[in-house]
């Protein structure tokens, strides 16, 4: 029996798959750090990014048979991308506005805030453009196709995150495609970074107007070339109401109860079903409900909290960055473009499958020998950048 490409339970059956190698991971003994006050989020991350895998899994059937990367043409496919997307941007909001709202007047240390993003992102970002650098000069041939100035121009725009938009390699103009252009998404995150200084002193947070003239500076920059579509930043409006409502001790009570679980499953599910873009002003505005019961402490039923999710919440900003060269690898440089175009849907779904295991122990690893040290680096620079300092504040 053939399956459809955008099959219901195939991809159940994929998140189902990433959750157990989660748990054999857990039964090999990996252990994720300690649940934190949001332990529902950790878990949430987790199956966001593999949602965005399927998601491009489905992008990639369509793309091997017409050579058009394009959004898929169901709703529940495209929301798995560009719905993931938008509660990722909701998360960020969240976590840090919540910051922002526990931090005293004044008390905010957004120097270490910013080593702390750049140690947090650019140590896995660096590894997938540099495997995305090797697969562009494999297919350009090993030979450089542009001038000196040229390369030194793409190499400085993937250093700065794309953001200025995702550049071309050795002159060609869709790399961007062999990481499944999800880069696309970290200029929204630094520009809400920058924005934060800003966001404190509306907040009654920050009195000190350098930083907050720097926020001013970096907002402008949406007007002022930064590439950014206005309408992908709502979902950051909603994790910035979250924060807020998420506080109520009444919203709380109500995320603990089995009933805020249904709320959850049944708002995501007619979102989901019923709206094909993830940035829809609605979407949002129902997305921002389900969130806000998972910020407040919803677990749904336990998935979000048990050990397995939250490892694979670990795991998250390895597979949203490896996701997409794990799939060139597969189809472009292992089984062949023209094998790839010529398989059945079916066959399709059984690779895509078979690809989460590796996916996840890649992603693991990724996390314990990258992300990890790499965030560890920050207190030495810390100490390098202002040694005469103690680091109290905001991390």
């Amino acid at each position: 029996m053939a399956v459809e490409l955008y099959s219901l339970p195939a991809a159940g059956l994929a998140f189902l798959l990433a959750w157990s190698a989660a748990w054999l991971l857990v039964r090999l003994g990996a252990t994720p750090l300690d649940a934190g006050r949001f332990a529902s989020i950790d878990g949430l991350r987790g199956f966001l990014a593999f949602a965005v895998f399927v998601h491009h899994s489905s992008i990639w059937f369509i793309y091997l048979r017409t050579g058009k990367w394009a959004a898929p043409t169901s709703a529940l496919f495209n929301q798995f991308g560009q719905g993931a997307v938008a509660i990722f941007f909701m998360i960020t909001a969240f976590l840090f506005t919540t910051k922002i709202l526990n931090a005293e007047r004044g008390q905010l240390d957004w120097v270490r805030l910013y080593v702390g993003r750049i140690t947090r992102l650019l140590p896995m970002y660096a590894v997938a453009v540099a495997v995305l650098w090797v697969m562009a000069w494999q297919l350009t041939g090993w030979m450089r196709k542009v001038p000196l100035t040229t390369l030194a121009d793409e190499a400085l725009g993937w250093a700065a995150f794309t953001i200025r938009g995702a550049p071309s390699v050795n002159g060609l103009t869709q790399a961007r495609q062999l990481m499944a252009s999800v880069t696309w998404t970290l200029p929204y995150e630094w520009w809400f970074y920058l924005s934060l200084p800003l966001i404190a002193w509306l907040l009654g947070r920050e009195r000190r107007f350098g930083w907050v003239g720097l926020a001013i500076v970096s907002v402008l920059l949406v007007r002022l070339g930064w590439l950014l579509d206005l309408l992908h930043l709502l979902p950051f409006a909603g994790g910035i109401i979250a924060a807020f409502t998420a506080r109520s001790a009444r919203v709380r009570r109500f995320a603990e109860h089995w009933a805020a679980s249904v709320v959850v499953i049944v708002t995501i599910a007619v979102t989901a079903t019923f709206l094909h873009s993830g940035f829809d002003p609605l979407a949002v505005g129902l997305y921002s409900i389900a969130f806000v019961l998972i910020a407040a402490g919803s677990s749904v039923f336990g998935l979000l909290t048990n050990t397995a999710s939250r490892l694979l919440g670990e795991t998250t900003y390895s597979v949203y960055l490896l996701h997409g060269l794990l799939l060139t690898l597969v189809l472009r440089f292992i089984i062949g473009l023209d094998v790839a175009a010529s398989w059945t849907t079916t066959q399709h779904w059984l690779l895509t499958l078979a690809l989460v295991f590796p996916l996840v122990g890649l992603s693991y690893l990724g996390f314990r020998w990258i992300e990890a040290p790499g965030q560890r680096l920050a207190p030495r620079l810390l100490a390098v950048i202002r040694p005469e300092r103690n680091q109290n504040a905001l991390a």
